[in-house]
């Protein structure tokens, strides 16, 4: 008995290997016979129109921006469409164009009302035309709240909504965040004129505030619940090891309502750019926005033209109020003064002079010693961390 439990556990083990050899022998004949593809669609239509945006009504500005794609092999970004001309028609035959803004990017502020459908028109500078079908404009519900919850490596942020007429069904979200961080050495003193000056509270660089907007698609639908309901939907997560809730933070969310085949677009664009990767991932596939060249009928157009009302909300965080942080600042090197740093007599004005004068030329701050100490721009001006010193109006 003990020879045959053996033996069978001799070939059980044997076949399993036999299957392992053979998977990996397959593997390698497939990383073998791999080579790059381009689709036609790629290497033909190498500058295809991309039309992002929406329609939006009241004080909501209306952006539209007009860019072209370009091959995977380039490594410049797409140029954009400037000098078109950009309406908004309405079935009512009103009319409204837009105003370019800055190169390929077109706005302006619209009145548009419930019932009413709209649509966008374009010319380009060569006299191609793209129209957009009609579309309804939609009024989004308010968003109820937007909550967070901490974790150990860091905080995630929900969206809360409903539609008590039970009309929406179909969700987008956007949302852009900002948060305060500082620099290592405050600088009191600046150069103006040859003459050293105590900086105001206008012009101090310690402090400073960074803006990023989201740039994943995030959508939701209830068109399978009883009740049009959004509960606790993830937006965003930030982690602890960032700099981002170190101090203050604080996120701008907005939502958006969509038809049904605006959903379906923008749930096939994420499958398309967030969900590729492996064999058993989807397949890139063509999706179709309702944008379409008049001017060359059956020309590829990217993009979809919504229109509806937008609702946002505002939270801040504070840093003090997580239980734990895991954030190491990115001023450390500064923290040895001896290598930033050169101390100077308030009366060797020439020699502060001279620094200042210097290329990225360094800023001055006080100590209690009387002596002057002039620092590199990175340990005392906040702007070098890519931020701005102007504190945003909404921040408290």
């Amino acid at each position: 008995m003990g020879i045959l439990v053996r033996n069978a556990g001799r070939q059980l083990k044997g076949g399993l290997v036999q299957k392992i050899c053979s998977l990996f022998l397959i593997m390698i004949i497939f990383q073998g016979c791999r080579q790059s593809y381009n689709p036609p669609s790629i290497k033909n239509n190498s500058r295809i129109l991309v039309v992002n945006g929406f329609l939006g009504g009241g004080p909501d500005s209306t952006f539209i921006s007009l860019t072209y794609t370009r091959n995977l092999i380039d490594t410049v970004p797409g140029d954009p469409e400037s000098g078109a001309t950009v309406v908004v028609e309405g079935d009512d035959y009103s009319s409204s164009q837009l105003k370019e803004l800055r190169a390929g990017a077109y706005s302006n502020i619209l009145f548009l009302h419930t019932g009413g459908k709209y649509r966008l028109k374009i010319n380009t500078r060569d006299g191609r035309e793209y129209v957009s079908d009609y579309v309804p404009f939609e009024q989004t519900p308010a968003i109820d709240s937007v909550s967070w919850q901490e974790d150990s490596a860091g905080v995630s942020i929900f969206v809360n909504t409903h539609d008590p007429q039970n009309n929406t069904h179909f969700y987008r979200w956007e949302y852009a965040e900002t948060w305060q961080y500082h620099t290592y050495l405050n600088s009191n003193f600046d150069l103006v004129n040859g003459v050293v000056v105590r900086r105001d509270e206008n012009n101090q660089i310690y402090n400073c505030w960074r803006t990023l907007r989201s740039t994943d698609i995030l959508i939701a639908s209830t068109s399978r619940l009883k009740e049009d309901i959004i509960y606790q939907t993830p937006i965003h997560y930030v982690s602890k090891t960032t700099e981002k809730i170190f101090i203050n933070y604080s996120i701008l969310v907005k939502q958006y309502a969509l038809t049904a085949d605006g959903f379906d677009y923008w749930q096939n664009l994420k499958k398309n750019t967030e969900q590729m990767g492996s064999l058993f991932d989807p397949q890139p596939s063509q999706f179709g926005g309702n944008i379409h060249c008049t001017s060359t009928p059956g020309e590829p157009v990217i993009g979809f033209i919504s229109a509806s009302s937008v609702q946002q909300k505002r939270i801040f965080i504070n840093g003090n109020d997580l239980l734990t942080y895991n954030y190491s600042p990115y001023y450390i090197p500064c923290m040895d003064l001896n290598s930033v740093s050169t101390g100077i007599s308030p009366a060797d004005s020439a020699k502060i002079y001279e620094y200042l004068l210097m290329p990225r030329h360094l800023f001055t701050f006080l100590y209690s010693d009387g002596i002057y100490h002039l620092a590199q721009n990175f340990c005392a001006d906040c702007r070098e961390h890519g931020g701005s010193n102007i504190k945003p109006a909404y921040w408290p």
